[in-house]
């Protein structure tokens, strides 16, 4: 897989006010991800889209996919990326193994070694290639990707300004459809730590993190090797983050909750 991390200055990106309009209208509703589709595929000629987002340490929320050509090999696609999420080099970027910024990966079907992974991933679903802006920051991670059918080959030049700008944009409104979604609980569900954000926003991120692994049942032990931490610190923290949100035990954080 190719990585790099954009920088200054930009390319910009010129769209028609009928495009511009109904992806701005989509924006918070269930409807979000086919517009996505449908720009990306007039501008770019992408067959798939997917979006996700890095709340939870544990593994990236998809926040939907879309293929041009039939939702059922977007949702194949969708089901192999669960089976192999920690193989993906873009996981990596999402949970900020890389820093924080904005990366443009490109991957194709060749670039994989693991014959699973290229099989559920790209040759079941028919995928070529795949392009992605994946943004890290302090608190989460988000990334767009658009994806190339068999059908139709690798994209001409992934590299390509026009691609960059589009993803760029396509991931500011991402980033608002989140914000909205998350308002509205409409795929939230999952993201344990983005409702301890919203319900609870004067925990710091790391007993946010903390208590959002006690609700799912992780011990003080498993959240400290998963954080890489002493067992103590977990604890420190739980204790913290209870006190924050005015409970004495998980019983009663999970009734809260």
């Amino acid at each position: 897989m190719k990585q790099q991390k954009l920088q200054p200055p930009f390319a910009e990106l010129s769209l028609g006010v009928d495009q511009v309009i109904p992806l701005s209208q989509a924006v918070g509703s269930e409807s979000f991800t086919q517009a996505v589709m449908g720009v990306a595929s007039e501008v770019c000629g992408a067959d798939f889209v997917s979006l996700f987002c890095q709340g939870d340490r544990d593994a990236p929320l998809l926040i939907g996919t879309a293929c041009r050509l039939g939702q059922r090999r977007a949702t194949q696609a969708a089901k192999g990326y669960r089976r192999h999420v920690q193989e993906d080099g873009n996981t990596q970027l999402l949970c900020g193994s890389h820093g924080h910024g904005d990366f443009l990966t490109v991957q194709t079907a060749k670039d994989i070694f693991s014959f699973t992974y290229r099989r559920d991933c790209y040759d079941l679903p028919g995928i070529s290639e795949r392009v992605s802006i994946v943004r890290r920051t302090a608190d989460y991670g988000l990334s767009v990707s658009m994806y190339s059918s068999e059908e139709s080959g690798p994209f001409d030049n992934p590299d390509s300004g026009k691609i960059q700008a589009l993803l760029r944009l396509l991931l500011a409104l991402t980033e608002r459809h989140v914000a909205f979604s998350l308002r509205d609980g409409v795929w939230m569900e999952n993201d344990i730590q983005a409702r301890l954000a919203l319900t609870y926003p004067d925990l710091t991120p790391r007993e946010r993190e903390v208590a959002a692994m006690a609700i799912k049942g992780r011990t003080a032990k498993e959240s400290a090797e998963l954080l890489g931490v002493a067992e103590t610190t977990i604890i420190t923290h739980r204790k913290k983050a209870y006190k924050r949100m005015n409970v004495t035990s998980l019983r009663q954080l999970m009734a809260s909750y």
